[in-house]
């Protein structure tokens, strides 16, 4: 990766970071109430799920960096909005524009890069890029959750903490208009309607759904993950609150940190064993231990749950990020070699839109449990469905 990509990917993984340990308290600071808070953050939710996929598609027939740049500037709007809000409709339409920035940032500047990578290297060693953005990627969320954990405690109603991000997604818009370079295919002087090149780009998604087992496999999957992330990142906070002395707001950040570092450290070991087994691994040996990692994800979200120590719970968190990091190099070395680079954003959106819309149904069960039994039996019964939900698919797709 060239210089300037690398600080791209920092600051954009930045600026996730920063708002990790003080969204509801930002939310909470600007229009919002304990009882509206929930409506926030589904909204957000929402119109990422319904803009995902066409977002994907636009990515791929407007180009990569196109789309980005409309990302940023979405992002950097909502942030200087948020600046002026104090009530809970001017919220509600901010955080509409948030989701949006974010459906729209979802396949593209990461499949910039692969597409640049394998262009001159081919699918061999496909793992080191992915390792190599993952890396990045979690060592610039580290410093914003820890950057934005102290922001958050200096008490000026978070002004200084939305001026930093409006000015760092304002800076991500100019780098990346400066510096990611696109070559794009030529095309014909006469192109098809926007509409038949749209029925054209759902018909090849479907193609590949449909005669892509590996693919099929996980974006099913992402489904029961989306469930055990939102879990994990609904009620984590809560549950630490529980186990911590008062006033210890900044050590929010710290455990976020500790996540990064534990998924950091499971994508680069298991990019580094990968490349050391070469070709020795067979096929389905990659599969088992794709199966395994995930499944390892889930159980740590169940014992989770129900630690009662700090460090344990701290230790857990970190290992859960480690096993999903693992996951995660697996699976994006699986998936993008796939697919073809003229469908790669809109199915990197579709597997962003599963993962989402793993996390809405968690959502809605959540309350159902919550209001039934207990916040505690969430911690079991979601991801026990989830694991479900993953053998089931592992027994199905099965791929030799």
């Amino acid at each position: 990766m060239s210089l300037s990509h690398i600080l791209l990917f920092t600051a954009n993984a930045f600026g996730t970071g920063m708002i990790m340990p003080v969204l509801a308290l930002l939310y909470l600071s600007h229009g919002a109430t304990m009882a509206t808070l929930p409506i926030c953050t589904s909204i957000s939710t929402a119109v990422v799920v319904l803009l995902e996929l066409p977002s994907g598609i636009m990515s791929d027939l407007m180009g990569r960096k196109r789309v980005y740049l409309l990302s940023a500037a979405c992002m950097s709007l909502s942030y200087l909005l948020l600046l002026f809000s104090d009530r809970f409709l001017f919220l509600a339409v901010i955080c509409g524009i948030t989701g949006a920035s974010r459906a729209f940032s979802s396949g593209t500047i990461e499949a910039l890069e692969i597409e640049s990578y394998m262009k001159c290297h081919g699918s061999q060693g496909l793992e080191a890029i992915n390792s190599e953005m993952a890396v990045i990627t979690n060592i610039g969320t580290t410093l914003g959750s820890i950057t934005g954990g102290f922001l958050g405690a200096l008490g000026d109603h978070y002004r200084s903490f939305l001026i930093i991000e409006f000015l760092l997604y304002l800076f991500l818009f100019i780098m990346a208009a400066c510096f990611v370079r696109e070559i794009r295919p030529e095309t014909a002087s006469s192109s098809p309607p926007l509409r038949t090149q749209l029925n054209g780009q759902l018909q090849a998604i479907r193609g590949c759904l449909e005669h892509s087992r590996p693919v099929s496999a996980i974006i099913l999957t992402a489904v029961a993950l989306g469930m055990t992330y939102c879990t994990l990142e609904l009620y984590w906070q809560p549950r630490l609150q529980t186990l911590l002395p008062p006033h210890f707001q900044w050590i929010f950040g710290f455990a976020v940190f500790l996540g990064c570092v534990g998924n950091s450290f499971g994508n680069k070991q298991m990019a580094l064993w990968l490349q050391h087994r070469n070709n020795r691994l067979s096929r389905q040996g990659i599969w088992q231990l794709y199966w395994l990692f995930r499944f390892l994800a889930i159980l740590s979200v169940v014992i989770l749950g129900f630690v009662q120590q700090v460090w344990l719970f701290f230790l857990v968190f970190a290992l859960f990020y480690t096993f999903a990091g693992a996951g995660d190099l697996i699976e994006n070395t699986i998936f993008h070699t796939s697919i073809e680079n003229r469908q790669r954003a809109s199915m990197m959106s579709l597997l962003s839109l599963s993962l989402r819309g793993g996390g809405l149904v968690m959502s809605l069960l959540g309350s159902v449990i919550t209001a039934g039994l207990s916040a505690d039996a969430v911690w079991l019964l979601i991801p026990g469905l989830a694991a479900v939900m993953v053998a089931g698919i592992m027994r199905s797709f099965s791929v030799e």
